[in-house]
């Protein structure tokens, strides 16, 4: 089984867009198979981006569920997210050519120890020092779970 699985912050927000229902619902049964071995893993950037796109586009989720939503996700705040992972975040932006803060999200979910980092805008099925990519819309990430 994975030690960790990497959520990136594109796939929360379809937790909370209505013009994506068949996403949304995939998201929703992928976290919680993901839940049900307490393999979600995020950090801060995740949050703080959850948080932004949430004030800025979905204007219809009051205050106090977007609080009550980033209190049920602090369990899963996990990776790190400090002066080595920007640096390490550097070196794989370099060496990559992901944008600077997708980087730095995949150097923190290396620095945790992830063995998957779900994304639909990173390459699908790419491998970053063991850690595989993988787009959940392209391919069942439970898969991955069972066979690991």
């Amino acid at each position: 089984m994975p030690s960790g699985c990497f959520i990136d912050t594109n796939l929360l927000l379809y937790l909370q867009d209505r013009t994506a229902t068949e996403k949304a619902k995939r998201v929703a049964e992928l976290l919680g198979a993901l839940a049900d071995h307490d393999l979600i893993v995020v950090n801060t950037q995740v949050l703080k981006e959850y948080t932004h796109n949430i004030l800025r586009k979905f204007r219809d989720v009051s205050y106090d569920q977007l609080l009550a939503e980033l209190e049920a996700m602090r369990p899963w705040c996990r990776a790190p997210l400090d002066f080595h992972t920007a640096l390490r975040g550097l070196a794989l932006h370099r060496r990559h050519r992901f944008s600077f803060y997708d980087a730095c999200l995949v150097a923190s979910a290396l620095d945790y120890g992830c063995e998957m980092f779900l994304s639909e805008d990173l390459n699908h099925h790419q491998k970053i020092e063991g850690m595989r990519i993988i787009n959940p819309f392209a391919d069942d990430p439970r898969g991955h779970i069972q066979r690991n």
